[in-house]
């Protein structure tokens, strides 16, 4: 099933919108129960107890390698709007952003017929 561009597609869409309604689910229950969004707070809360501060340092880092691996890999395959992919990873969720990315590189791959 993942031998073509489209399943990969296909499965990369499905991971967008997982990333998406999970992460904004808890973004509006946090926003509803706090009366607003705080960034600071937000990050506060990040780092309430060892497992949370674990998963926050865990995105963090991912955040970080896949900034970097994007830029480079949408430059190899001249793909516009790379800071598009980034401003998503900070204004919706690295769990949205990442598939995104994948989706539109796997689309630019079948588009210069690279496999």
């Amino acid at each position: 099933m993942l031998n073509s561009s489209k399943s990969r597609q296909i499965i990369y869409a499905l991971f967008a919108l997982a990333g998406v309604t999970l992460t904004s689910y808890f973004n509006i229950q946090y926003m509803l129960e706090q009366g607003g969004f705080s960034l600071s707070h937000f990050i506060h809360q990040a780092y309430i107890n060892n497992a949370s501060s674990s998963l926050t340092n865990d995105v963090l880092v991912i955040w970080g390698a896949f900034i970097v691996w994007s830029f480079v890999e949408a430059r190899r395959l001249s793909m516009a709007r790379w800071w598009v992919y980034i401003l998503l990873t900070a204004t919706v969720a690295v769990a949205f952003a990442v598939p995104v990315f994948l989706l539109m590189r796997e689309r630019r791959l079948a588009e210069i017929n690279i496999d």
